[in-house]
């Protein structure tokens, strides 16, 4: 728990490259044949936040030649104080679509420092703006682009964005072709939003994420000897400003918790109906590994199947690069085209 607050800044900040605006990844080698899809970036307004929001979209190298054809829709979600840009300067995600060949439209939204949750905390917008007040870290986000009037951003994801995507682009509009992706923050989001909502969504992948919101220990992970908060309250002892964060976001009541964790939601899962993919490095800074060994183990005592992997990497692109055709793959195979 001590190491926390870093994990989840590191999830933002290992996120980005040099600021400067989106494009498609770097060209090939002239030995390269993969056709190309483009990225671009829109703006709509959210009614749950009521503001306006940036979202990132690739749209497959046929999409513009095949105007009667609609295709899966894939959202992938940055981490804390990230933004809509990440995986595309972090992870090259147009460029590992590319060379899959995928046929699917990827969404890349804007989830600022809300973990994806709605939340009853108030917000001043007029000060936010001014003064950066409701903000995890001022100094960091921009306030005209990050402030909201509502925190209600699993409304804005589940309800506001889905149905501008699936308006605005010729997807297939079911949850048998929408999968959701993220890491670290946008991990645990892609999670909890899926899990919560599975008439939604059909697969989720989480890449170092936070899989287990209430697992304390042990470090290293030891099956059968798990320690979990039991008190809201002591949740982030000893992380300051974000144990005060993390606490307005989901309150003094345990059960709003545990209905926002994934370790307690695969007690949700019907078997079968959501496929699940979970990974991890085992050099990660922060012991992210061992929350998401305990939700395997969870998964694997209810005999529901998923996908799971440890290996060598750190909390950072150098991991998470090399994973996301990897989950990208997984989404695609686990959706209907």
């Amino acid at each position: 728990m001590t190491k926390l607050l870093v994990v989840l800044l590191c999830a933002a900040a290992c996120s980005q490259s040099p600021d400067k605006a989106p494009a498609s990844s770097p060209s090939e080698p002239a030995t390269s044949t993969f056709a190309r899809g483009s990225i671009a970036t829109a703006k709509f307004h959210s009614a749950a936040l009521d503001v306006d929001k940036d979202y990132l979209v690739y749209l497959p190298a046929d999409y513009a030649a095949n105007p009667d054809k609609r295709y899966p829709v894939f959202y992938y979600l940055h981490g804390l104080t990230g933004d809509e840009t990440n995986w595309v300067r972090g992870g090259e995600l147009d460029r590992a679509a590319d060379k899959l060949g995928l046929q699917a439209i990827v969404v890349m939204p804007d989830g600022d420092d809300g973990f994806y949750s709605d939340s009853p905390r108030v917000i001043d917008y007029e000060a936010c703006l001014h003064e950066g007040k409701g903000l995890f870290i001022p100094k960091m986000q921009p306030r005209p682009k990050t402030c909201v009037r509502h925190h209600m951003y699993e409304t804005y994801i589940v309800k506001d964005l889905i149905a501008e995507v699936d308006t605005k682009y010729r997807t297939i509009a079911k949850r048998e072709a929408r999968g959701i992706a993220g890491l670290s923050m946008g991990g645990f989001g892609a999670l909890v939003l899926a899990m919560r909502h599975p008439e939604l969504f059909a697969a989720a992948a989480s890449h170092s994420g936070i899989d287990a919101l209430l697992y304390i220990g042990p470090h290293p992970y030891v099956a059968n000897k798990v320690t979990l908060v039991t008190d809201p309250k002591t949740w982030g002892t000893g992380l300051a400003e974000l144990g005060t964060w993390v606490q307005a976001i989901f309150g003094a009541d345990l059960a709003s918790w545990k209905a926002h964790d994934p370790a307690s939601l695969v007690d949700t899962l019907e078997p079968g109906k959501l496929a699940l993919y979970l990974d991890c490095g085992t050099e990660d800074d922060f012991a992210l590994q061992d929350g998401a060994s305990y939700l395997h183990d969870l998964l694997l005592a209810k005999h529901y199947e998923h996908a799971f992997f440890l290996g060598p990497g750190a909390h950072n692109f150098g991991f998470w690069k090399p994973r996301l055709p990897d989950s990208l793959k997984f989404l695609r195979d686990h959706t209907a085209h």
